[in-house]
């Protein structure tokens, strides 16, 4: 049989080169361009209440092994999990007053790694100072405790956010997460830091998985949220107008809410992320238009495959980190209630980005027009990326004193001026 041309299967999978990640972008170990470019940064390790002095917390970060504690003296510490003596893990030390002590020979250290007991050595050890526990510097803010992993005399001092601070009576930080193993250091999430992170930079998502796919998921939808009209998702991408910012990039999102009068008004839902890794989500369940922004999330890298996820509110409502992490319902429950063929059913965003897999193969995408918000961010990681390899100070890491940082996010009203944590 004679084959021609028009005849020929088009488009098959057969003959296609290896497939690959953008390594620049994803990869976070010690040396790697994106590894080096992150440890500039402070990144959250534990929520400052959920971390007592009872008990150590083993916590990988930029694919390096550390355990977070506080002494019985109230600081807090981070340190290498391998004891410098004999290597076993201090995860299993035990907190004195000034420091975690070894359980396998009695040798303490201070949150500095300075070891200042040898137990089972002549005079409690003749030359301890001699044994150093590497460590990291630690400082807490906001209700999170926050690590240093970058070259010490690069070391800038750790951030400060205008709406988070001059808390108000009655007012709080709310750092716990409210979901399994979260409360003390976050939410360990099996997929690459980047997917979640650049998700916040995809709006037209939450018009298809969240509503149109398998029907509404986020609470609030059509009442104290954003109306259904909202979520259309034939019509949002005439909606989104996406913007540079002094720290980052963000989006501005129209809509119209219908007024008990019959008339309508124009408000805008206008997310922001800061590089390295920070997001600022208005409460999209409980809108209180023209207010003042009240949260930070972190996407923190633990290694290539995994990643960890910290938040802080200032509130005084407890239930407000609730409204972030458990107010997406598939199928009416949350995802650790879910049978196989629920999260098929009703996937949302843990399904959606870990499917790309551990690491997405970048060289297999075809971007569009909506993906416009996620190309941005990347520039900027690339570019923050390309300055610490020129031995450029990369963009919001601040060398001199700590300035606090506007946001534009929020939930805003046309014609009414912005409060005064916009830039």
């Amino acid at each position: 049989m004679t084959v021609t041309s028009s005849d020929l299967d088009t488009g098959t999978g057969y003959g296609r080169p290896a497939s690959r990640h953008d390594a620049r972008l994803t990869e976070v170990g010690p040396g790697t361009p994106m590894g080096e470019a992150l440890r500039r940064y402070w990144h959250p390790v534990a929520s400052s209440s959920g971390l007592t002095s009872d008990l150590p917390h083993r916590v990988r970060i930029l694919c390096e092994d550390l355990i977070v504690f506080r002494t019985r003296s109230g600081r807090p510490g981070v340190v290498f999990e391998r004891c410098s003596h004999r290597g076993s893990s201090l995860f299993y030390g035990r907190i004195e007053e000034d420091g975690i002590r070894c359980c396998y020979h009695g040798w303490k250290f201070d949150v500095q790694g300075h070891c200042l007991e040898q137990a089972c050595e002549p005079d409690r050890g003749r030359r301890r100072d001699v044994a150093r526990q590497p460590w990291y510097p630690v400082e807490e803010r906001y209700g999170l405790v926050f690590v240093y992993m970058g070259p010490p005399e690069l070391k800038p001092p750790l951030p400060r956010y205008e709406f988070l601070e001059d808390l108000e009576e009655g007012e709080m930080y709310v750092s716990e997460l409210p979901v399994p193993h979260g409360k003390v250091t976050g939410a360990l999430i099996d997929f690459n830091w980047l997917q979640a992170f650049e998700n916040a930079m995809d709006p037209v998502h939450a018009t298809w998985l969240h509503y149109e796919h398998s029907g509404p998921q986020f609470d609030g939808v059509g009442t104290t949220g954003a109306p259904h009209s909202f979520y259309d998702p034939y019509s949002v991408s005439d909606k989104i107008e996406y913007f540079k910012t002094d720290h980052g990039v963000g989006y501005r999102q129209r809509y119209e809410v219908e007024q008990p009068d019959g008339s309508t008004v124009t408000r805008y839902w206008s997310p922001e992320v800061h590089v390295p890794n920070i997001i600022l989500l208005p409460d999209f369940v409980k809108v209180v238009p023209d207010g003042r922004h009240d949260c930070v999330l972190f996407d923190v890298p633990v290694d290539d495959t995994h990643h960890r996820a910290f938040m802080t509110a200032r509130t005084s409502d407890p239930d407000r980190l609730a409204r972030i992490t458990n107010s997406i319902k598939q199928n009416g429950k949350q995802p650790w209630e879910l049978t196989e063929e629920e999260h098929q059913r009703y996937p949302a965003d843990f399904e959606a980005q870990g499917s790309q897999g551990p690491v997405t193969q970048h060289s297999e995408e075809t971007l569009a027009t909506s993906d416009k918000g996620v190309v941005m961010l990347r520039r900027l990681l690339k570019q923050m990326v390309d300055d610490v390899e020129a031995g450029r100070t990369p963009q919001n890491v601040d060398l001199g004193e700590a300035k606090p940082r506007r946001t534009t996010a929020g939930h805003f009203t046309e014609g009414v001026t912005a409060p005064v944590t916009g830039s």
